[in-house]
């Protein structure tokens, strides 16, 4: 290292190709257009398309995996067919996707735009980060991407910040999306007249002499390590008898569990609160009438008819703030003691009001007291939602008893393609009416959801066996037809099956045949080193376990935004920054709102990145990865011990320092562990992360909110599951260290010299610098 220090001294750093500020120019309205409209989308889809949460949830996990695992195909292919034709293309794709967006209201197409605008963004990333690795060089390649990971946070910082609330509330949500169509549909302009190809690096001899891969063949190297546990299997298969009986009896199992799955009818029940009490001669009358503009969230006055009072909600689900207002304020009408909580309760039971009970101490209330009190309660009612694939008509809504109404749906999307007619038929039932579209998209949601899930990985995973058993034969056939014979004695009954079964959507039938399609990589697979697959297999593990982390971070554009919206009060925060600008002289009228949580997380980044990679620089990466995951499980911890503000905004601090200690350590422990013949092939794949923490976060957390949040209104369980996932986080990368440290490369003692734990290190192809 002494012999290297001079060179590094007098070398002059280079001047920037003309090409890297207007990369960096896309970059930065690229991601801030994609982070300003994450800020607000969950919320925006569930109060303004008043989608279910867990219809949120399946959309996020389906658009974030796909951007994350875009990047290994789409690089590819840009390096094979040109940057500046792959840049139009994704721009394209973005601004179209962005726009049908915001255009859109039913759930299929919002749903299909997302994707659009996934492909966009996944097509995207690898030209960039490809354009600036190529425009730079060893003299100014740190500094180089030092700026492109600043511009990436200085876009999700500055766009939530400033333009996403003057949209929002002065010119409508949606235009928070039609912002993000300008933003990237824009960039086309300047691509078309000035982004040229980027200067390639000289082929070696080696390279030169290789023949071009086939489209079949990247993709074979694109699944290859995420096959690599089916290869083992069945190389033990293969091997072991007993192996053999085990696995297949395993996979047996899988398939009868789907099938028993698939074929149950799913049903969930809603109860719905009477809307009126008797307290004494006076009668308390309750309305919803949503209006967010205004300050207090209900209104209390008698109505011109004798002995009746109005209680109006203009925002239920910041009601159970002002619970102990609104009793004092009954009681000063009616005298005191006239009203109990727990009548007030009866009559206003929407789901947040289960908070009224944690507010007044009785939390103690069991199961059957608090089903006692609905029953006694007047107009009690239940909605049974029963979906019944053998019913001729799409939906019957029947009377069942005194206290409960069953809707039968013979489809899982009765409730969105029969819309109009089903919402007269409720409306039809007086007791029925508080019951809005959100609500039931959630009841049949579960019902929807029920699930074809484990159907389909038995299918997937029995297809890969006999893939790889007639694999062997396939590479031996030398005619065309063969070939496509052997494809289809696999593809052909596994699609059909896909496309026959019947209630599924055309979207899961699309998505399902998509993924089964990557089974024809592993016709171009080589099994025999079974060496090498354990080495992949080993990877792929900690890329899961390490996923963990990322499953909590994903919360922060879907549970943590519905939580804010609903429970945090902001108020004091609103009064110190405006009381702020009132010592200047201004008249802000600032108000926190979700959008504000990327900010937090932005800012935190962009004020102390630096210093914690100094900080880290000259430590292991394992151990500074696991304290970083501990510092982000602190974080999400912190959110179960108040609503306050000044405490949420402490724990997305914390977590954010947690993220950005430990996300860079993560890229250097995978290059200083990964087998020297495969590094660049394991750095290539580090997107996985994002790909398994996105697909589980975003359906794992709507689910566990509308549990617990939604009908249990206990926030804080949420929290503590999320932080109890980040202990397994830890606890399982400890074990894998020591079953598994041991057989891959030791740290060596000048790993430090090019320091991977720096974001701007140009050696990550996989562009860690967006650690979003």
């Amino acid at each position: 290292m002494a012999t290297d220090q001079p060179d590094k001294i007098t070398k002059k750093r280079s001047k920037f190709h003309p090409l890297f500020w207007l990369v960096i120019t896309f970059e930065f309205f690229e991601r801030g257009s994609y982070y300003g409209m994450m800020s607000v989308l969950s919320v925006y889809m569930t109060e303004h398309l008043h989608f279910a949460k867990t219809d949120v949830g399946l959309i996020k996990s389906t658009i974030q995996p796909l951007l994350y695992f875009l990047p290994i195909i789409s690089g590819a292919l840009a390096d094979r067919f040109g940057y500046r034709r792959t840049l139009m293309i994704a721009f394209s794709l973005l601004g179209t996707g962005y726009f049908l967006t915001s255009q859109a209201t039913g759930y299929a197409a919002v749903f299909l735009s997302l994707v659009v605008m996934a492909v966009g963004a996944g097509t995207f990333k690898p030209v960039i980060s490809g354009s600036i690795a190529r425009c730079t060089d060893e003299t100014n390649a740190t500094l180089g991407f030092g700026i492109f990971y600043w511009t990436i946070n200085l876009g999700a910082f500055l766009f939530p910040l400033f333009l996403v609330p003057f949209l929002k509330n002065n010119i409508g949500w949606r235009w928070v999306i039609i912002a993000a169509a300008i933003g990237t549909g824009s960039m086309l302009l300047p691509t078309f007249l000035f982004f040229r190809e980027p200067p390639k690096p000289p082929e070696t001899e080696e390279e030169k002499k290789k023949p071009k891969s086939t489209l079949l063949q990247t993709l074979a190297n694109a699944f290859e390590i995420i096959y690599s546990p089916v290869v083992l299997l069945n190389s033990l298969m293969r091997r072991s008898g007993i192996g053999a009986v085990v696995i297949g009896s395993a996979l047996v199992g899988i398939l009868a569990w789907g099938a028993y799955d698939y074929a149950q009818p799913g049903w969930d029940k809603h109860t719905l609160s009477a809307r009126r009490i008797k307290l004494g001669n006076t009668q308390l009358n309750v309305k919803v009438q949503r209006d967010l503009s205004r300050v207090k969230p209900y209104s209390l006055q008698w109505k011109t008819k004798p002995g009746e009072i109005l209680l109006t909600l203009y925002d239920p689900n910041r009601f159970p703030k002002y619970a102990d207002k609104l009793l004092s304020e009954l009681r000063t009408l009616h005298g005191p003691g006239a009203i109990r909580i727990g009548q007030l309760k009866d009559v206003l039971k929407i789901s947040e009001l289960h908070r009224l009970y944690q507010l007044h101490g009785l939390q103690s209330l069991t199961a059957k007291q608090l089903e006692k009190v609905q029953a006694d309660a007047v107009g009690m009612m239940t909605l049974v939602v029963v979906v019944d694939r053998s019913q001729s008509a799409p939906f019957e809504l029947k009377r069942q008893s005194k206290h409960q109404f069953v809707l039968t749906l013979n489809h899982q999307d009765v409730a969105r393609t029969h819309k109009l007619a089903l919402r007269a038929a409720l409306d039809g039932q007086p007791e029925l009416t508080t019951l809005n579209q959100s609500k039931l998209n959630e009841l049949v949601g579960k019902g929807r959801n029920k699930s074809f899930f484990m159907l389909f990985v038995g299918l997937l995973l029995l297809g890969a066996f006999v893939v790889i058993r007639i694999a062997p034969r396939f590479k031996a056939t030398e005619t065309l037809g063969s070939k496509l014979g052997l494809m289809l004695l696999v593809m052909g009954p596994l699609l059909a099956l896909l496309w026959l079964l019947p209630n599924l959507s055309y979207f899961a039938r699309i998505l399902c045949t998509a993924i089964a399609i990557t089974l024809l990589s592993l016709y171009e697979i080589n099994t025999e080193d079974v060496s090498k697959f354990r080495d992949h297999a080993r990877f792929l593990l900690m890329i899961f376990l390490y996923a963990g982390f990322w499953v909590l971070y994903f919360q922060m554009f879907d549970s943590v935004l519905w939580y804010v919206k609903a429970y945090v009060d902001a108020s004091s925060l609103n009064n110190f920054v405006n009381g702020i600008g009132a010592w200047f002289g201004a008249d802000l009228k600032w108000r926190f709102d979700i959008e504000h949580v990327t900010v937090i997380n932005a800012a935190t980044i962009i004020t102390l990145q630096l210093y914690i990679s100094h900080l880290v620089k000259n430590t292991k990466a394992l151990p500074t990865m696991i304290v970083g995951i501990c510092m982000g499980t602190v974080g999400m911890a912190i959110l179960a011990l108040s609503t306050g503000i000044w405490v949420f905004m402490l724990g997305i601090v914390i977590f954010s320092v947690g993220e950005m200690t430990a996300h860079p350590k993560f890229i250097a422990y995978v290059g200083q562990t990964a087998p020297k013949s495969r590094v660049a092939m394991y750095m290539g794949y580090l997107f996985l992360y994002g790909v398994i923490g996105a697909s589980i976060g975003g359906v794992l957390g709507a689910k566990l909110y509308v549990e617990f949040v939604d009908q249990r209104n206990e926030p804080r369980t949420l929290w503590l599951i999320f932080t109890c996932i980040g202990v397994a986080t830890v606890v399982g990368l400890l074990l894998y260290n020591r079953f598994f440290g041991k057989k891959t490369l030791v740290e060596s003692e000048d790993s430090t010299a090019s320091d991977p734990s720096d974001p701007s290190d140009p050696s990550d192809p996989s562009d860690p610098s967006d650690n979003k």
